[in-house]
Order: structure tokens, then sequence, then C-alpha cells
């Protein structure tokens, strides 16, 4: 049995078993940028920034 192959964070580098990408708003125009690929330690800490300066914290 193979050992599944670790993904790299693209935002601190952690090496981990799965990563996770955000949709932010509706009106968000990322066609121009690469897509970010985050650990969930990551995910979790810009998506409550985001809800933070939003106000929905």
């Amino acid at each position: 049995m193979t050992t599944p192959k670790k993904l790299r964070c693209d935002t601190c580098g952690a090496l981990v078993d799965n990563l996770r990408r955000d949709v932010v708003d509706d009106d968000y125009n990322a066609l121009n940028k690469p897509a970010l690929w985050n650990c969930e330690t990551c995910y979790e800490d810009k998506r409550a920034k985001r809800q933070q300066a939003r106000g929905d914290a």
C-alpha cells in the first residue's frame, strides 16, 4: 500500500493531508489571480479575519 502524498499549504507551507479553498464573495473576481490552497488552520484564520473585517463576528 502506498502512502498518500502530502499537500503543501500555499499560506504557511505546512505539509498536510487535505487543503481547502474559499470563494470569498459574490463580487470577488479572481480570474487573474492564482488559486490559493490552505491547510485547515490557515483557512479558519483567514475566514475569521474576513468575517471580523466585515463585522460578521
